[in-house]
């Protein structure tokens, strides 16, 4: 039985006596009882308002009860507008495995360098995400164009993983910029990552799409395959490396190289050397050295009358 007396207070109910009526509610579930009850001890704005406009307990009833009924609808809308929206993460792992996957087009050991080097980058974000040094990497920096840019899926990794191609600066240098880390996603790409560093260490690469090798008829009239454009095993060299060389054309070649080499150039410089030591040992020999007393003579240095000599 309800009351339809007021509170003794004429302004505020007793507070006792508001979670009295909220707990003999029946027409709420456990769970709405207490979210009412964290409102009324964390002293909400609407539940006051609520407690300051009933007059009676049945109003006061029925007011909880639409209050209640009013933040269940919010909740159940809430969960269903997070359903409908993407997921941040789900989006991002799904970038980051597109990435992955045009890695294969690489060779192994590039492979392998480059995620190292990208790993590197994400664990010092993760590391210290308020560092703007390593969220701003420059284009023109040797590691991001050797590892990144003249990659296959370094620019597209990079670009899941938070980062994009921007200008900073007077000069607009171009840079990788990080405008905000995200852990969740920084988190998920370093995971991803190293798990495909360890398919390569072990060689347990996932099965590549690459369509079967189907027998073809090559133009010079042998059996070719698909992987090698249509091609011969003969023909698809030729196109690749040129045609192989005759033994005339293999021997004109050694003789130009043995003509143009090291040695024969070795030889005339050391001939030159040679010729120019024993020029300067003949001028030393030959010079003729100066006669100080002419009374005497050149060789002997005795006296001699012939003074003009």
């Amino acid at each position: 039985m309800t009351s339809q007396l007021a509170p003794n207070n004429s302004s505020h109910w007793n507070q006792q006596k508001v979670l009295e009526t909220v707990r003999g509610l029946k027409e709420l579930s456990l769970q709405e009882k207490t979210v009412l009850e964290q409102m009324l001890q964390n002293e909400n704005t609407k539940m006051e308002d609520i407690i300051k406009s009933s007059a009676t307990l049945q109003d006061l009833e029925h007011s909880l009860v639409a209050l209640a009924k009013q933040i269940a609808e919010n909740n159940s809308m809430r969960v269903e507008e997070m359903k409908t929206e993407p997921n941040s993460s789900e989006t991002a792992s799904n970038a980051i495995n597109l990435a992955l996957e045009k890695y294969e087009e690489n060779k192994v050991s590039t492979q392998a360098s480059s995620l190292k080097a990208i790993l590197k980058i994400l664990q010092k974000v993760e590391k210290k995400p308020s560092d703007n040094r390593n969220r701003q990497l420059k284009m023109s920096n040797i590691v991001v164009k050797k590892f990144v840019m003249k990659v296959k899926g370094g620019e597209q990794l990079m670009k899941a993983c938070g980062y994009e191609r921007t200008e900073v600066g007077d000069k607009k240098t171009e840079h990788l910029l990080m405008k905000e880390a995200d852990l969740a996603v920084l988190k998920i790409g370093i995971s991803l990552i190293q798990e495909k560093i360890k398919e390569i260490k072990s060689g347990t690469e996932k099965p590549s799409t690459k369509r079967q090798s189907t027998k073809v008829l090559c133009p010079c009239g042998f059996w070719g395959t698909t992987d090698q454009d249509g091609l011969c095993s003969v023909c698809y060299k030729k196109k690749m490396f040129g045609s192989p060389e005759t033994t005339k054309q293999v021997e004109a070649k050694s003789a130009k190289s043995a003509k143009d080499g090291w040695k024969p150039k070795f030889k005339k410089a050391r001939m030159k050397l040679k010729a120019l030591h024993r020029f300067r040992l003949g001028v030393k020999a030959c010079s003729r050295i100066i006669q100080k007393n002419k009374k005497r003579c050149f060789e002997c240095n005795k006296k001699s009358w012939n003074s003009w000599v």
